[in-house]
C-alpha cells in the first residue's frame, strides 16, 4: 500500500516520485563536488544506479521514500527530499532527507519541503517521532532543522564527521502547527494561482501548509 502521495506540490516546488526517468538527474546530483561535500562526497554512475534502484524498492516496501523536485514556476529541476527508514541496530527511525542544486541554495526550499513533508508524515504514517541528520559542517541544514521546529537529541562520530541528530515529536507538531504565527508550520502557505492540474486531488492543509496531491493508482 502506498501511504504518501505520488506528487505533491507546495508554494513553489512540485514533488514527484522518484523513478528510473530520474536516474540522470541523481547522477549528475551525485556528481556535484559542493552539492555533496557535505554527504560523503561525490559518487559514481554505478553507485547513482544502486541508490535509485534503493529508492525505487524502499517505496514498494514501505509506502514511502524519496521525491525528485522542481521549480513550480520554470519547471527546472532543482533537488530531491523525501521520508526514509534508517535502521541503526534494533532501533527504527523514519527520517528526513532532502539535497538541493547549488543553483537554488538561499531560497528557503529547504524548509519549504521539510514543514510539507513533516506535516505528511504525521498525517499519514504511524509514526510518533521524525527525525532528520546533518553533518556538524552543515550548519545551513542544522538551521532549517530548528527553525522547522526539531530539537536536537544526540551527536554521535568526531570532528568534522560528527553527525548530529534532531526530531520533533507528532504532539510537538501538533502544538506548532495550531499556532498561528508561530513557526514553523503555523500560518498558511498561499494558495496556488492555478486550479490543480487534471489527477491532482484538491488542496487541503497539512499541518499548515497548503498541498495538491495526486494519489496513487496503486492506493488501496
Amino acid at each position: 500500500m502506498t501511504l504518501l502521495p505520488e506528487s505533491f506540490v507546495t508554494a513553489r516546488l512540485r514533488a514527484e516520485r522518484m523513478s528510473q526517468t530520474h536516474l540522470s538527474f541523481i547522477t549528475a546530483m551525485h556528481a556535484d563536488a559542493a552539492l555533496m561535500a557535505t554527504m560523503g562526497g561525490t559518487r559514481d554512475a554505478a553507485s547513482s544506479r544502486r541508490y535509485v534502484q534503493h529508492n525505487l524498492l524502499h517505496w514498494a516496501e514501505q509506502g514511502y521514500g524519496m521525491y525528485v523536485l522542481t521549480e513550480r514556476d520554470t519547471g527546472a529541476l532543482a533537488g530531491r527530499a523525501g521520508l526514509k527508514l534508517a535502521v541503526s541496530g534494533k532501533v527504527e527511525r523514519v527520517e528526513i532527507a532532502y539535497a538541493f542544486q547549488a543553483a537554488c541554495w538561499g531560497r528557503g526550499y529547504a524548509s519549504e519541503i521539510t514543514r510539507a513533508l513533516l506535516a505528511l508524515g504525521f498525517e499519514r504514517l504511524p509514526v510518533q517521532v521524525l527525525s532528520a541528520v546533518a553533518v556538524v559542517t552543515n550548519p545551513a541544514s542544522l538551521r532549517v532543522m530548528e527553525k522547522c521546529g526539531l530539537r536536537w537529541i544526540e551527536t554521535t562520530g568526531e570532528g568534522d564527521a560528527r553527525k548530529l541528530r534532531y526530531e520533533i515529536r507528532r504532539e510537538q507538531w501538533q502544538a506548532l502547527a495550531s499556532c498561528d504565527g508561530v513557526a514553523p508550520l503555523a500560518g498558511s502557505l498561499p494558495e496556488p494561482a492555478e486550479k490543480p492540474a487534471t489527477g491532482e486531488a484538491p488542496a487541503h492543509r497539512a499541518g499548515g501548509c497548503l498541498l495538491y496531491t495526486s494519489p496513487s493508482p496503486r492506493d488501496s
